[in-house]
Parts: C-alpha cells; sequence; structure tokens
C-alpha cells in the first residue's frame, strides 16, 4: 500500500526520492563501451613503453660505456696507445682487450664466449660466431669488432641487443650500433650509430640511411644515431615498428 511504513511512503516522509537503477542491458552496455575505448587506447600505450624501455636502455648502455672508456683512458693512457686486437676477427685478442680496457670498470658484465653454445646465436646475429658476447646483469648484451685504423687512429664497432636472448632480435628494433672513434692526439668519440650515419648531422640524411640501410652491412643499427639526434626518443616518423 501507500502507507507509511511502505517502501514509498517511508521515502516521501523522509523528503527522499527513489533512484531508478541500472538495467543489466544498460550495465552491458557500458561495459562494451569500455572495453571498445580500452583496445582503442591500449596498443599506443604499449608501444610508448616499449619505445621509452628502448630509449631508455639505449641511453643506459650509452653513459655506462662512455663512463668506462673515460675511467679507462684515466689509467691506460690515451686510446690509440691500447693494445688493440691485432686480427679483426679473433674472438681471443678481443677478450684479452675488453678484459683489460673494459672489464675493470663496468659492473654487473659476464663474458659469453662464442664457442659455447648457448652464445652461438647471439653471437651469429651480432657480429659473427668468432666473436665473444658480454652480457649485463639487466639482461641487455654486446659484442665489438675492431675497425680499420693504424698506430694513430681507428674505430671500433659494437653492436649492443637492449634484451640479449628476447624477441625480435631485429636491428633497428632491439638491435643498435654504437661506434668508437680515435686519433692520436684527440679524445675518443663514442658515437650512437654505424659507420655510415658517423659524420652525418643532418635529420633528413640520418632517416634516409635509417630507412634504407638493409644493403649495407656498415649501417645495420643506424637508427639509433635518429634516436639520438631527436633528443633521446623515437619520432612518429620513425621507419620500424618498436
Amino acid at each position: 500500500g501507500g502507507g507509511l511504513f511502505s517502501a514509498g511512503g517511508l521515502f516521501h516522509a523522509l523528503g527522499l526520492s527513489r533512484k531508478p537503477a541500472f538495467t543489466l542491458a544498460e550495465v552491458l552496455i557500458t561495459l562494451g563501451i569500455i572495453g571498445i575505448v580500452a583496445a582503442m587506447t591500449l596498443p599506443a600505450v604499449v608501444s610508448n613503453y616499449k619505445k621509452q624501455e628502448v630509449v631508455t636502455r639505449l641511453k643506459k648502455f650509452y653513459v655506462t660505456l662512455n663512463q668506462a672508456l673515460l675511467m679507462s683512458v684515466s689509467e691506460n693512457g690515451s686510446m690509440e696507445s691500447w693494445d688493440f686486437p691485432e686480427a679483426q676477427n679473433n674472438g681471443k685478442q678481443m677478450d684479452e682487450f675488453v678484459n683489460k680496457y673494459l672489464f675493470p670498470y663496468f659492473k654487473g658484465l659476464r663474458r659469453c664466449s662464442s664457442t659455447d653454445n648457448k652464445c652461438k646465436k647471439i653471437a651469429q646475429r651480432l657480429l659473427g660466431s668468432s666473436q665473444p658476447v658480454y652480457i649485463f646483469s639487466d639482461g641487455g648484451c654486446f659484442s665489438m669488432l675492431k675497425g680499420g685504423g693504424n698506430a694513430d687512429s681507428g674505430m671500433m664497432h659494437i653492436q649492443y641487443d637492449i634484451n640479449c636472448q628476447a624477441n625480435p632480435n631485429t636491428y633497428n628494433r632491439d638491435i643498435f650500433a654504437f661506434t668508437i672513434s680515435y686519433r692520436s692526439g684527440k679524445s675518443f668519440v663514442l658515437k650512437v650509430g654505424s659507420t655510415a650515419t658517423f659524420n652525418l648531422n643532418d635529420r633528413d640524411e640520418l632517416l634516409n640511411q635509417c630507412q634504407n640501410n638493409e644493403n649495407s652491412p656498415h649501417a645495420k643499427g643506424a637508427c639509433g644515431a635518429l634516436i639520438y639526434y631527436d633528443g633521446w626518443e623515437i619520432a612518429d616518423d620513425y621507419p620500424y615498428k618498436i
């Protein structure tokens, strides 16, 4: 009935009105809308996270390696006086070089010999099966290769994989190049990118090299130079999906 003690009478006496509850159909529609919005925005959120992870790891490796090289120079003298490997593809000589000039200045780094079955595939996709791999505690790894040079100057090539054994194991997505140049009487120069981008300072040229590096062994991983040029950011026109 409509008496005071009925539900309607009590709400009326208290000056309140009952608000209608959501129907099941309305709840389902609302959930459906939320699902559509999530489906539209989640890929962008995931993509931005992956891009930031790549940038963070690239920058960390650049800073870590540069600091290690500076400390090594302070103790071992200018780089042109170092005992570089005599042969380009000699893993033993590269190990001797890294053990002397880099290992003492890194933390959380271990050697992974290319003769170890676990490391053969990693070595192969970086700088060749004859080269040792060096793995950080955060899962990233790198390999080094002696470049051309003489008693007064030269270069070192480095390939860095931000997650080492995890996919996609693809250049310019999780594998990037770094280059060290040294010259008598001058400080060494560490740059993100390959020899193909080492002397480029124009963004259009860097982007072109980044887009067209598949057929050049010296241009692999060149896109790191573009990321560095853009202030450690992966811009919207970056040609590879991260």
